[in-house]
C-alpha cells in the first residue's frame, strides 16, 4: 500500500511539472512590430486593403487605407495573432484603375512596397524596408 501511495505522489509531481512546461511554452504569433508598408509614387490616389490570415475571427480586423495621395507613405501592422495577409492595391480609388493583389505576406517579417505608373496602369514594386 505504501508503494502505491509513493507512486501516486511521484506521478502527481511529474504530471504537474509537465503541465507547467506546456502552459509556459510560447505560442506562435506575429511580432506586433511587423507591418506592410506602401509608398505612393504613382500618378494617382491609391487604396490598400488588408485581409488578415490566422485563427477564426481574425477577419474582423480586416480594413482599408483609402485615397492615399502621391508622395505619402503608410503602414498596416499585423495583428498579433495573424499568420499572414493578402493586400489589395487599387489605383485611382477604384474608378477604373488597375488592381493588384499581394498574396502570402508572412507575418514573421515586414513587407515594403512602392506604387508607380500613370493612368490607367499602376504597378506595385517590392522595396527595402
Amino acid at each position: 500500500m505504501r508503494a502505491i501511495k509513493k507512486s501516486m505522489t511521484y506521478g502527481a509531481v511529474l504530471g504537474l511539472a509537465l503541465i507547467g512546461t506546456v502552459t509556459t511554452a510560447p505560442t506562435a504569433s506575429a511580432s506586433s512590430g511587423n507591418y506592410i508598408q506602401f509608398s505612393n509614387n504613382s500618378g494617382f490616389l491609391v487604396d490598400t486593403c488588408y485581409q488578415w490570415q490566422g485563427p477564426d475571427g481574425i477577419e474582423s480586423k480586416n480594413y482599408c487605407h483609402t485615397s492615399k495621395p502621391v508622395g505619402q507613405t503608410w503602414k498596416a501592422y499585423f495583428p498579433e495573432e495573424a499568420t499572414g495577409a493578402t493586400a489589395t492595391v487599387t489605383f485611382a480609388m477604384g474608378n477604373g484603375g488597375a488592381k493588384e493583389y499581394l498574396y502570402d505576406l508572412n507575418s514573421g517579417t515586414s513587407h515594403c512596397f512602392q506604387t508607380t505608373g500613370l493612368w490607367p496602369n499602376g504597378e506595385v514594386l517590392g522595396a527595402n524596408c
